[in-house]
């Protein structure tokens, strides 16, 4: 991001942000010209990602035609206005876009606007003061939450980012890439928090929260039964289908308390959705997109969620305890060159947090991972997902009998047994 550019809530009196009045400012900045050196001839707006992608928001490729008047001081031979093509990512909150009421109680778009204008272009200056140049999102030109609820940000495709096709999942190396900058931003929200105090009240709560118990309980619930009956179904041991079986209409709860903030442990301000969808890769570097739900504790769950929603299939377990050590490595690297001041987990105690969290892996496997997998032979409805209705329940009769989620699952559920992941959850 650049921190040149100083993002604040905007309030406007227009009552949509489709049109060049909009965007005078983000131009602005953009350009680094004064808005009378340009006129914003057309604004073009087009969906920006598939349907399956950014749940809890709409997202849209807004293209701009600018020109870009002389100035008189510096007038070219030939006299001429020049014109530019601009193209920018704007995210909405939308009545559309799943989750609802739910996007309002997570307090998705102003943590994510706290994320951008505030705490990325902090963790990047920590960076640069040690002599690195570290880029954690894009950049962000502006952010509103009045009339409407939007962020303007660069649009990444004409810089050569992309991001990789998800059914196949992360090499081995790509799951080492996103670790070292993982490790990065957990280092530098670690500093943060030294030198700038807690984070606000918005960050103590991410995808799972004790709060929201009631709300997604309910959701979770039909989602574990489905799971269970495909499990029976695939003939899994019977130790395993009783292990499981406690957790009936409590899933959601168990994960909320098991990644509730520990103030006498190691915490850091975790991305919070860190899967496929969200890293955009180009030939050096990556970026990490959609902050929505970051909060502060245990760095296991971006850990865990990372690897088992993004992994190829045998990287995900076979390389499991390899790729914790690569990040712990680099964490300490990195937090040893911030001049971190807080204890560093030694990697035995990284490792013992890990199992401690280590039922995320079974919900991650029958939600994230199982609907990443499915794609694009089932097309993803977040509704029916969590529906009692028989659709829901041949919905997820589907996903859950899909061969990419059976051959995933021939290899995560062992993993998880062994790993004792499966136990913790009954406690």
């Amino acid at each position: 991001m650049n921190n040149d550019c100083e993002i604040t809530p905007t309030k406007t009196a227009v009552v949509d942000w489709r049109n060049a009045d909009f965007f005078q400012d983000v131009v602005s900045s953009d350009l680094q010209l004064p808005v009378e050196d340009f006129t914003i001839l057309d604004v073009s707006v087009a969906n920006a990602t598939e349907k399956t992608a950014g749940y809890m928001s709409l997202m849209h490729r807004v293209t701009l035609q600018v020109q870009v008047h002389e100035r008189k001081a510096t007038s070219s031979a030939t006299g001429e206005s020049q014109l530019k093509r601009l193209s920018f990512i704007v995210k909405e909150k939308s009545e559309k876009a799943f989750g609802g009421e739910m996007v309002d109680m997570m307090r998705a778009f102003p943590k994510e606007m706290e994320v951008y204008a505030t705490m990325l272009p902090a963790f990047e200056k920590l960076w640069e003061d040690v002599g690195d140049k570290v880029k954690f999102g894009p950049r962000v030109f502006k952010v509103t939450s009045t009339p409407f609820t939007v962020i303007v940000m660069e649009d990444l495709k004409p810089t050569g980012y992309r991001m990789k096709e998800c059914n196949a999942g992360l090499s081995q190396q790509d799951c080492e890439t996103v670790l070292q900058k993982l490790a990065k931003f957990h280092a530098a929200s670690v500093v943060y928090h030294e030198q700038n105090g807690p984070y606000p009240d918005d960050f103590k709560d991410g995808m799972f929260s004790e709060g929201l118990i009631a709300e997604f309980e309910q959701y979770y619930a039909p989602l574990f039964d489905s799971y269970l009956q495909a499990l029976g179904e695939l003939r899994y041991p019977a130790q395993i289908i009783e292990a499981l079986k406690p957790m009936r209409g409590k899933i959601y709860s168990k994960a909320s308390h098991l990644f509730k903030l520990d103030p006498a442990k190691f915490n850091v301000l975790n991305h919070g959705d860190v899967w496929i969808n969200n890293i955009q890769f180009n030939d050096h570097d990556l970026l990490l997109l959609d902050y929505q739900i970051s909060f502060y504790g245990s760095p296991s769950f971006d850990l865990l969620y990372f690897i088992i929603n993004s992994a190829s299939l045998d990287v995900r377990t076979e390389k499991f305890d390899h790729l914790i050590d690569h990040y712990h490595r680099h964490l300490v690297e990195g937090m040893q060159k911030l001049n971190a001041k807080t204890s560093i987990p030694s990697l035995q105690e990284l490792h013992a947090d890990i199992q401690a969290h280590g039922f995320l892996v079974c919900v991650t496997s029958m939600e994230g991972l199982a609907m990443m997998l499915a794609m694009p032979d089932l097309e993803l409805d977040m509704d029916l997902l969590g529906s009692m209705e028989p659709a829901g329940v041949e919905f997820r009769r589907k996903l859950f009998t899909n061969a990419r989620f059976v051959k995933m699952i021939e290899k995560l559920m062992p993993f998880m047994w062994e790993k004792g992941f499966l136990v913790d959850g009954m406690e």
